[in-house]
């Protein structure tokens, strides 16, 4: 009997589950982006580490390894502790500036008035706006002889001559930064206006029945509903800016005090035509975001 049984059994055919033939298809529409990812990803990672241990120049073909000789120079380089300051600066003091601007608009996009949908058209312009267009604007509005911010500045007498806010250490970097928050302020906006439209109304209603404030129901339901958006906003927005390049680069070429990162792995690779320098730069660049991505993965989990 038993015998027969296991025999029986063992003839019987085996049909996969449901649930694991959709696996395997899904496996298999997902095998494309997986080679795309690895073509246009992957593949220039690693042939940019590879190459930041060796010696690797366009017009010279003796490619030999040389340890880490490119780390060195980079670091060494009088460039990079600044830029290493910048990038931070601009990162941290950016996203900070642009959650408070957004917290601030949110809060007003949030309420109904005449006009809404008209106004949050026209706050998320400069994000919109293509980047080549929004610098050229800005570095006319900068300008040393014509720009419209010395006119005014000289007519109001604030200043008593031409300034040249983009030839100037500091006053370059401040103003490299005020055009990022202004082109990344509505991406927070929206994030946390999207935020805001998830908390119940009924919260605020229990509020005003208590006799609540707009300043204690900000603190005591605003922003603690609003606590995990903001910090996975202000997380995002640090990597984002952290991995800014346009802005920087056409408005200053890194010039007067405002190398980052960024900027200066470009003018080592192509400028000086250093691209074992380049890709060192780089390397360095990805450990930095792949501490950022670490806090962002561990503060996603806890979510």
């Amino acid at each position: 009997m038993a015998v027969n049984a296991l025999l029986s059994k063992k003839d019987k055919p085996h049909y996969p589950s449901l649930e694991a033939r959709d696996n395997r298809i899904g496996k298999l529409f997902l095998l494309p982006a997986v080679i795309v990812l690895l073509i246009i990803v992957a593949y220039p990672v690693i042939y940019s580490i590879v190459m930041s241990f060796h010696r690797w120049r366009p017009t010279d073909l003796n490619r030999s390894f040389n340890g880490l000789a490119n780390y060195i120079r980079v670091v060494t380089d009088a460039r990079f502790p600044e830029s290493i300051r910048n990038t931070f600066i601009y990162a941290i003091v950016g996203a900070c500036f642009k959650v408070i601007i957004g917290m601030g608009l949110a809060l007003m996009m949030n309420r109904k008035f005449v006009g809404r949908s008209l106004a949050r058209v026209l706050l998320m312009l400069p994000w919109v706006i293509p980047v080549t267009a929004s610098v050229t604007a800005w570095n006319w509005m900068f300008d040393g002889m014509y720009g419209i911010f010395n006119v005014l500045l000289l007519r109001l007498g604030v200043i008593d001559s031409y300034v040249n806010f983009l030839g100037q250490r500091g006053m370059a970097l401040a103003c490299v930064l005020i055009v990022g928050i202004w082109m990344g302020y509505p991406q927070m906006m929206m994030m946390i206006l999207a935020g805001l439209q998830s908390i119940p109304t009924e919260m605020y209603e229990a509020a005003k029945v208590e006799g609540a404030g707009p300043i204690t129901t900000f603190f005591k339901i605003t922003l603690p509903s609003l606590a995990n958006v903001m910090s996975m906003t202000i997380i995002l927005s640090i990597i984002w800016t952290f991995n800014s390049f346009n802005v920087i680069w056409l408005m200053t070429r890194g010039g007067s005090g405002t190398h980052t990162m960024n900027t200066l792995a470009y003018e080592f690779s192509f400028v000086t035509m250093r691209y074992d320098l380049g890709a060192a730069m780089s390397v360095l660049i990805l450990v930095f975001l792949a501490f950022f991505l670490f806090i962002y993965s561990v503060k996603q989990r806890e979510d």
